[in-house]
């Protein structure tokens, strides 16, 4: 029974979807570093309006914690450690600010070194 000063509002029930969609938006405040794109796929997508990311996956482990696995591409010249570093802090911070939850592990691998040809 609730008490009189209290209201059952029902559950909440989020899609893994929308954590990637968090660490993707987070990722994208980071000068110097992208998604890995894979494909014709991703942009065709996005132009009609669909939020596609596969560099970014969000799993389960057994005992229910969420592990969120991204490829990124790096600019050239930047420190790869220390970025991937920045990367982890301001996507625990965007999703734990976001969704209150606590991620077990952000794991980052750099599938290229992007060199801006002037």
């Amino acid at each position: 029974m609730l008490d009189e000063q209290m209201m059952d509002w029902g559950a909440v029930h989020m899609h893994k979807k929308v954590i990637g969609d968090i660490a993707a938006a987070a990722l994208r405040e980071i000068p110097g570093v992208s998604l890995a794109r894979f494909g014709l796929l991703g942009p065709v997508c996005e132009i009609l309006g669909y939020k596609n990311y596969p560099g970014v996956s969000v799993r389960l482990d057994k005992d229910g914690q969420v592990v969120l696995n991204m490829r990124v591409v790096v600019e050239f010249g930047l420190n790869i450690p220390a970025t991937a570093s920045h990367i982890q802090d301001a996507v625990r911070a965007a999703v734990e600010k976001a969704v209150d939850i606590d991620l077990r592990e952000i794991n980052i691998n750099i599938q290229s070194v992007d060199r801006k040809e002037s």
